[in-house]
């Protein structure tokens, strides 16, 4: 087992409501607190902003980074920005990792929490990889929470959770430390329609892929559901190789409560559209140890009967969707 001294923990993001951004009150306080509590030994960093209220607050190091701003990656099809606070998480997990010194990081934001230390079993425990895609130095944990198998009822590519990355701080850096995105401007070439193939490529798709390009620079996708039989082998192929996907409850991440109850990622579709461990089981045993068990058929069933209630239905509404955008797109869209 990793000893709690070789991990330092990055909690990076705003720790009170900023720039538009809510917060549930004293969440950061209960995350810190939960690193003292699950990884007694270990460091904390906080990475964050300026002029934050940092009263009360238990960490080791604190790291403040110039505010980027919000970045405007595409157009709406009216012109209009359409804002992402991406720049913000690369600087602020970035900036932070700079500063670890441990041999093994977490990347954890601001408004979650550990309720256990099951990731660090998760981490050490499929040691087999195959040489396809084999990009990182180990495995790296990640939560199955929005790493997601489908969306709009197709499957996807490279559709990585952004919440929580544990391994080497060598691999976090090198999944983290990412050129900024540059702003759309331009009306007739940045707007979603004419960018993207249909549906704009994700937040966590494009980190990931980011991320992706400094090992294969050919690894690409154009819009969310690129899913064309190669993509999908190469994203389950570095799936498979690098990564280890569980729960929330697998792992031992607390979410804060906008993603919980009623949210859209809480309920059954939203959770049947994500990986789930098992799945993620199933791929390690396709590419990396053939001889690794299979899940039950009654596991597969379950989640299959799950997915043609709530995941497949949507392809059809996908589709007129499709249809429009290509062709306000043709039209040249609303000035």
């Amino acid at each position: 087992m990793i000893n709690h001294k070789d991990i330092t923990v990055v909690v990076q993001g705003p720790v009170q409501t900023f720039q538009d951004r809510a917060q549930e009150p004293g969440i950061t306080k209960k995350c810190l607190e939960s690193v003292r509590s699950q990884l007694p030994g270990s460091r904390i960093i906080l990475s964050t902003w300026p002029s934050q209220d940092l009263s009360g607050l238990d960490y080791d190091e604190l790291v403040i980074s110039e505010d980027p701003g919000p970045n405007v990656r595409f157009l709406k099809s009216d012109g209009n920005p359409q804002y992402f606070n991406n720049n913000r998480q690369i600087v602020s997990t970035r900036e932070g990792l700079k500063k670890v010194t441990t041999r093994y990081a977490i990347k954890l934001r601001s408004d979650n929490f550990l309720t256990g230390n099951s990731f660090i079993e998760l981490q050490q425990k499929y040691p087999k990889r195959s040489k396809s895609h084999c990009l990182l130095d180990e495995r790296v944990v990640v939560a199955n929470v929005f790493t997601r198998q489908y969306a709009k009822g197709f499957r996807v590519p490279f559709h990585l959770s952004d919440f929580f990355y544990f391994g080497l701080k060598k691999d976090l850096l090198a999944l983290w430390d990412l050129e900024l995105f540059p702003d759309a401007t331009d009306y007739e070439t940045d707007r979603e329609n004419v960018l993207f193939d249909g549906f704009a490529t994700d937040c966590t798709q494009a980190f990931w892929v980011r991320a992706l390009q400094k090992f294969d620079s050919s690894i690409y996708i154009n819009g969310l559901l690129d899913n064309s039989p190669e993509n999908l082998e190469i994203s389950e192929q570095c799936f498979a190789n690098n990564l280890v996907i569980a729960s929330p409850a697998e792992l031992g991440l607390g979410l804060c409560q906008k993603f919980l109850g009623t949210a859209r990622i809480s309920r059954t579709k939203g959770q049947c559209a994500q990986w789930q461990h098992w799945e993620w089981q199933e791929i390690y045993r396709c590419y990396c140890a053939p001889d690794f068990p299979k899940a039950p058929a009654s596991v597969k069933a379950n989640l299959f009967l799950k997915r043609l209630v709530h995941v497949h239905p949507v392809k059809l509404e996908t589709l007129v969707k499709l249809y429009k955008n290509r062709h306000s797109s043709k039209s040249g869209g609303i000035k």
